[in-house]
């Protein structure tokens, strides 16, 4: 007989010490390093190894690995200059609780699944519930981001207006379901749509003014134009810090446009749902407490690591009833049972991070870090705005900023036509990435490409933010010097 094998390791207690020690390094000179690696997909698939194993290789020998070949190559998401996206710089307390979900590895599906989780998860979501102004009995469920988080909101939406669809599919539906977003709406809310039977074309546009936040007459309209039509407009999708400008769309006209319409109203907050923690992000998204669903992600403006959003219910039991299953093999039910919350089954306990890092810092000091980042975000934008070199494409309602480096405002440098200039942004951020000192991505607003800068990074300063406007500032005009031609080459 072969001998009894497990998988446990010789030495968990000095392996785990260990894997502490390179976290906590990396998390010291986090600003050590370029914020993206310059290597490419080829170099580093020749670096890793990839042979599927045979035989181990024994814990030390794979950590060795993940030092020399898999730790070099990850972006600094934490660097103070990481300032792309909206994935924010991780706050150390919560990644000792993810670790701690980890290590804990409680499966919430059902209460008994993980007791003391499923109780975190009610308790976090309770505390988002009073930052939105829901009422008592209101419901959630915490998911991986916000794609997810906007597909739950949404799903829950098409139940409560086409009940029938759950049972017997889009076919019992005599009219085509519409909803709504603004013309500056996130990937997910098609996607969803999609995923839902919808229909990513029965997605309206609705067009936004020069603040990138949507015009709700034209809302009103087009509902009213597609009800004549004969579709059936069921839910409006308002943003709360949209994904390229961080406009936030006045959300108290949304809601009473739904309410006249008797359509429900669905708040995309994944990124500006943290600024509720302020007084001026409460006052900015005043009427969100009207919403019957709201999407808010943790991981990005909270600081929370990856993965964690929420989708948070007005009444929970419309998302109850659009999820409750029973499964013989799961047990007796109980009514805590979080698997009756959302349609994934299996689920990790992210609610132990939230509540770790919220008990460590306290929401005084993010509000604190929140209100800085909206400041240095409007830094940006008054310096572009002071410099002749630099267009604002945008107001900054948040903490983004959106500009143009212009060079038609050189003295002697070539023509250059709005396309040429288009280019020139690419450039820009290209150049700075390569430079390793700054990592932003670029936008489009009003047709036009710019640089977009996304401060939601509690180690960024205003020292950051001076030495990157200055810095592509300096690459913008090396750039405009070689005209339009050059800069092909």
């Amino acid at each position: 007989m072969p001998p009894f094998e497990t998988l446990d390791l010789d030495d968990l207690h000095g392996d785990l010490t260990r894997v502490a020690g390179m976290i906590a390094d990396r998390i010291a000179h986090i600003a050590d390093a370029p914020v993206v690696h310059p290597a490419s997909h080829d170099a580093i698939v020749a670096a890793i190894p990839g042979d599927l194993p045979v035989e181990g290789i024994g814990v030390d020998a794979a950590l060795q690995e993940v030092a020399d070949h898999v730790a070099p190559f990850a972006t600094r998401i934490g660097h103070p200059r990481f300032l792309a996206w909206i994935t924010t710089s991780p706050a150390p307390a919560g990644t000792i609780g993810d670790v701690l979900c980890t290590g804990l590895n409680q499966a919430p599906l059902s209460f008994k699944g993980g007791p003391a989780a499923t109780v975190l998860e009610e308790i976090v979501l309770g505390w988002f519930h009073r930052l939105l102004g829901f009422p008592e009995g209101a419901g959630g469920t915490i998911v991986s981001g916000g794609t997810m988080a906007n597909l739950m909101g949404l799903t829950v939406a098409r139940h409560a207006h086409f009940p029938e669809v759950g049972t017997r599919g889009l076919c019992a539906l005599d009219k085509t379901p519409v909803l709504y977003v603004s013309d500056q709406g996130h990937m997910s809310i098609e996607r969803s749509a999609a995923l839902l039977g919808l229909g990513s074309e029965n997605v309206r546009a609705i067009p936004s003014d020069a603040a990138c936040s949507i015009i709700p007459e034209a809302l009103r309209e087009r509902i009213r134009a597609d009800r004549a039509a004969g579709f059936a407009p069921f839910c409006v999708v308002g943003q709360a810090g949209t994904v390229t400008a961080g406009a936030v769309d006045p959300l108290d006209a949304l809601a009473d446009i739904c309410a006249d319409e008797g359509l429900w109203l669905h708040v995309d907050a994944a990124y500006g749902g943290a600024a509720l923690l302020t007084q001026h992000g409460r006052s900015l998204l005043h009427g969100i407490e009207r919403a019957d669903s709201v999407c808010v992600d943790p991981h990005k403006w909270f600081f929370i690591p990856l993965e964690c959003g929420c989708t948070l219910f007005r009444d929970r039991t419309v998302q109850t009833d659009t999820f409750k299953a029973k499964a013989a093999y799961l047990g007796q039910e109980s009514p805590h049972d979080l698997k009756n919350t959302t349609f994934i089954l299996s689920r990790a306990n992210r609610a132990l991070k939230v509540w770790f890092a919220f008990r460590t810092y306290g929401t005084a000091k993010l509000a604190r870090i929140i209100e800085r980042n909206m400041a240095q975000a409007r830094l940006f934008h008054d310096l572009c705005t002071e410099s002749p070199e630099w267009q604002v494409l945008a107001p900054v309602a948040l903490s983004i900023a959106c500009a143009r480096f212009v060079p038609s405002a050189m003295a002697g440098a070539p023509h250059w036509d709005e396309a040429a200039t288009d280019r020139l942004q690419v450039a820009l951020l290209q150049r700075l990435e390569q430079s390793g000192e700054g990592f932003l991505t670029p936008a489009l607003v009003r047709g036009r490409a710019g640089v977009r800068l996304c401060v939601a990074n509690h180690r960024t300063t205003d020292d950051d933010i001076r030495m990157l406007f200055d810095l592509m500032s300096r690459f913008g005009r090396e750039l405009a010097a070689l005209g339009p031609e050059g800069l092909h080459t």
